[in-house]
């Protein structure tokens, strides 16, 4: 039997639990500006000031209220994604378009719930998840000759959101253990695995010379939060990055920019419009942070819920339910002010 319905939802809000709202009262009283000058040109607005830290809004498919498109991964030139989608029926398959393009290619065919698409470093093959054959293993295929699969994981709990090591060779993915979600390693070639400890979603920097894997933490209580946490694949210098000390709001779906400098991703009942007007037990914004856990910087501040960031190249694609139907869309990234990044 199938052991998750409707895993599409797979914890997306795991620790978006609704532990019930936070007050929406601001924490302190705004000082009022001064407007003792005469002249109003003198209390003036940057021409920048208002300017979102983005352009470029583009939407990527158009799949009708009750449909899904889902779990976004872009090549890292950025000029084609595949992520998953039920345009093509009931359950979830695998597809690809060109970032520019409007027709889809469909790469899974199966009776099965087919996610987590991850394209490998050298855009020819990709990993996802599918529980096919009763519950959710690790796949591989190549993008070309999709058809050619190659079953990575075999074990009787579900195996999930696999990403690529920067040498195409290893996946991280996670692996449900009697409840608990486990982050595992494993070699595509031989199948060794090796177990780094509880953790969801992970995303594995594309720096060979700087690896690290970031996840999102699962609540440890019902009604618990997350956040984002990063660790080597060695399972040393395990470190959290950013998470809510109060427990009000939820860090979720990591995933590193190109170079490994910066770290996307999505909240829940973090924003004070989204809990006033939006959906802030599924998600409300995206965010951007260097992994050190400095310059945690709001992406996006729209009312609708925005979830599963991904990086391709200048590009942060992403699902959105503006409209009322979930789809993939994708925003540029303005230029990051530091200079490494140049």
């Amino acid at each position: 039997m199938k052991t998750c319905r409707g895993i599409v939802l797979l914890l997306v809000a795991a620790g978006c639990a609704n532990p019930g709202r936070p007050s929406s009262q601001p924490s302190a009283i705004p000082r009022a500006p001064d407007w003792s000058s005469d002249d109003l040109r003198d209390n003036a607005i940057g021409a920048n000031a208002a300017e979102p830290p983005w352009r470029d809004l583009i939407r990527h498919t158009s799949v009708a209220t009750g449909g899904r498109a889902t779990h976004p991964s872009p090549s890292r030139d950025g000029s084609f994604f595949l992520y998953a989608t039920t345009e093509f029926g009931p359950h979830p398959q695998i597809a690809r378009r060109e970032t520019t393009g409007v027709a889809a290619t469909q790469l899974t065919q199966n009776n099965g719930d087919n996610l987590f698409p991850r394209v490998s470093p050298d855009g020819t093959r990709f990993a996802y998840a599918s529980n096919k054959d009763g519950n959710f293993d690790v796949y591989v295929a190549r993008i070309d000759a999709p058809l050619s699969i190659t079953q990575v994981t075999f074990e009787d709990g579900d195996d999930v959101a696999p990403s690529w090591a920067p040498d195409g060779k290893r996946l991280v993915y996670s692996r449900n253990i009697g409840g608990l979600w486990q982050l595992v390693i494993v070699d595509v070639g031989t199948r060794v695995k090796t177990f780094l400890g509880p953790g969801m979603y992970p995303d594995w920097s594309p720096n060979p010379n700087d690896e690290w894997i970031a996840f999102q933490s699962q609540p440890r209580v019902a009604g618990g939060r997350s956040g984002v946490w990063v660790v080597r694949p060695d399972g040393t210098a395990l470190r959290e990055v950013v998470s809510d000390k109060a427990h009000g709001w939820s860090a979720l779906n990591p995933r590193f920019s190109e170079g490994g400098r910066w770290i996307a991703y999505a909240t829940a009942n973090r924003s004070t419009e989204s809990r006033a007007f939006g959906w802030p037990d599924e998600a409300d914004d995206l965010w951007v942070i260097k992994p050190d856990g400095t310059y945690d910087t709001r992406l996006t501040d729209d009312l609708s819920a925005e979830w599963w960031p991904a990086w391709g190249r200048d590009r942060v694609f992403f699902v959105s339910n503006r409209g009322g139907a979930v789809n993939i869309w994708s925003l540029r990234v303005k230029p990051l002010d530091d200079p490494e990044d140049k």
